[in-house]
């Protein structure tokens, strides 16, 4: 028996071959498992977290432990006290850890800002071994309330971009070395 030769053709650019479902295809990715196990991680340790700051009373309804009121009483103590808005300076020109920076570095030259804050500790915000490690002291620009403190931080972190010192770089940052974010 003789078959036909057929013409030759080009194939076809939109054919796809189906793929066969085997059991090794139908296997959720290994992300998806690690996914799972994540939340699961994150439910189970807020759930223990909620026995740890919430009782019962005599009658059975839930609330706060003493501790978690002494807490919350503590923290808005701390919000009625005075604080301080700061900038942390280079005491000397030299490399500065920068955590948003490409190479995890940058130049600062003697006093250029390598951060800019608010404290309610003062100078003891930070260890002198942070201080000795950065190469920077601690410059306190404003002290009294605590919201318009933070109200300074944010206007001067949000003004960085424009300051001379960062001007002059060859890549201008957003922040200061030692800053992330807008507050």
């Amino acid at each position: 028996m003789e078959f036909p030769v057929q013409p030759r053709t080009k194939p076809n650019p939109n054919y796809r071959p189906q793929r066969s479902l085997t059991p090794a295809s139908r296997i959720p990715p290994y992300w998806i498992f690690l996914l799972a196990l994540g939340l699961i991680s994150y439910l189970i340790y807020n759930y223990s977290g909620y026995e740890e700051v919430v009782t019962t009373d005599s009658n059975g309804n839930p609330i706060l432990t003493p501790e978690r009121k002494a807490e919350i009483a503590r923290r808005q103590k701390k919000n009625d006290e005075e604080a301080e808005q700061y900038v942390l300076r280079a005491i000397a020109p030299g490399y500065r850890e920068c955590y948003l920076c490409p190479e995890g570095k940058v130049w600062l030259e003697a006093e250029e800002i390598a951060k800019i804050g608010v404290s309610t500790d003062g100078e003891d915000r930070y260890s002198l071994k942070f201080y000795e490690k950065h190469g920077i002291y601690y410059d306190m620009e404003y002290r009294g309330s605590l919201t318009i403190a933070k109200n300074r931080e944010i206007a001067r972190l949000g003004s960085y971009p424009l300051l001379p010192e960062n001007q002059k770089r060859e890549h201008k940052l957003l922040y200061p070395p030692l800053n992330t974010k807008l507050d």
